[in-house]
């Protein structure tokens, strides 16, 4: 009896064992799970922070692009003179993400059909697998699309173009990157529309170039001229309805960098302004946004386009559409893994004889 109770004791313990272990087990499965998610998620925010990612683009010694079927051991990277360890490589047939910044101040109110019909041959020139976000600024920034390659969204968000007033550029540039472009992976690019003269926002140039210089993407721009037209606004008399006012933020911008020292007082109020300062002061502004446009173009990679006339839209669009469909796209993590925010020199070389490579001048290392 007492031997058929320690039997039975045995098969009840043995059948517990069996219930409780597969449970415990996999608690402690579930736990090592989720702390391996957690290394790889720290890993991941380590990694994305240090990788150093970039376009190139390649020509032959005539300045024709197209050089395909390129591999990494076919490029030689180094940062500040020393050399680096290529680790992501990604060919002219990987997708790329694009922001298309358009701009809808005053300046463009009459040509939006134009710049509507221009910037859709723009995404004709794309392939269908490209991801493009849509953004319109005036005095307000508005994301009108999404990152999609869906057409019929980025159609229809072409479609809610208007026209306003004033031009919030630099926080335009700024949204982009925390909006969209640190949020994904890969080849990235931003092709902006704009005569690149900020009026509005609380982002200035200064400000902006550090988050364009380590954003990774590069930047194209298709520079609207449209000074003339400025001026003769900012020319007519205040009683006029049409007439065009200077921003308070242009006017600082204009006393900080043309006159050192001079009154605030005196460059509060436009209409006190006598008609040939107006002329003076619009003329600095384009100075102004020419030089920086073409800086940002410089330190990013890209391009500055210049526009006389609006038909000459679809020429540059092609244009731009042509080069980012032939970039190969570079990364590394730096032997140099101090995040001091300081900038880096970038130096690439190419090993295919008869070709010559086209890249970034360097970057903003990050900062803890």
């Amino acid at each position: 009896m007492q031997v058929n109770n320690l039997r039975h004791l045995g098969v009840n313990i043995l059948l517990l064992i069996l219930l409780v272990y597969p449970a415990v087990s996999q608690e402690r499965q579930e736990k090592q799970e989720k702390q391996e998610k957690k290394d790889e998620q720290a890993a991941t925010i380590r990694l994305d922070t240090d990788l150093v990612s970039f376009d190139v683009n390649v020509t032959d010694r005539k300045g024709n692009r197209g050089a395909l079927g390129l591999r990494a051991e076919d490029f030689i990277v180094y940062e500040d003179g020393v050399r680096q360890k290529i680790s992501n490589f990604s060919t002219t047939e990987v997708p790329f993400n694009l922001v298309l910044l358009i701009d809808t101040s005053a300046s463009t109110r009459d040509e939006i059909l134009l710049i509507r019909r221009a910037a859709r041959r723009f995404l004709d020139e794309l392939r269908l697998q490209d991801r493009i976000t849509i953004i319109q600024f005036s005095k307000e920034v508005e994301l009108i699309a999404n990152l999609t390659s869906d057409r019929f969204k980025l159609e229809a968000a072409l479609n809610r173009l208007k026209p306003g007033s004033g031009t919030s550029f630099y926080d335009a540039l700024q949204l982009i990157h925390e909006e969209v472009l640190d949020k994904v992976e890969g080849r990235r690019a931003i092709v902006a529309l704009t005569d690149g003269v900020d009026s509005y926002g609380s982002t200035t140039f200064e400000q902006v170039m550090p988050i364009l210089e380590k954003g990774g993407a590069s930047a194209y721009f298709l520079e609207l001229n449209t000074e003339s037209f400025t001026e003769a606004g900012m020319m007519r008399d205040c009683k006029d309805r049409n007439h065009f006012e200077f921003s308070a933020k242009q006017l600082r911008k204009y006393l900080k960098e043309h006159l050192e020292g001079g009154d605030e007082a005196d460059y509060e109020d436009h209409c006190s302004l006598a008609p040939l300062e107006r002329m003076q002061i619009n003329r600095r502004l384009y100075q102004s946004a020419r030089r920086e446009l073409r800086e940002m173009a410089k330190r990013t990679g890209g391009r500055v386009y210049p526009i006389k006339q609006l038909p000459e839209l679809d020429r540059a669009y092609t244009q731009i559409a042509s080069e980012l469909r032939t970039q190969y796209s570079l990364a590394y993590y730096p032997s140099n893994d101090k995040h001091d925010g300081k900038w880096r020199t970038l130096r690439v070389e190419i090993r295919r004889p008869g070709f010559i490579v086209e890249a970034r001048p360097g970057y903003r290392a990050p900062l803890d």
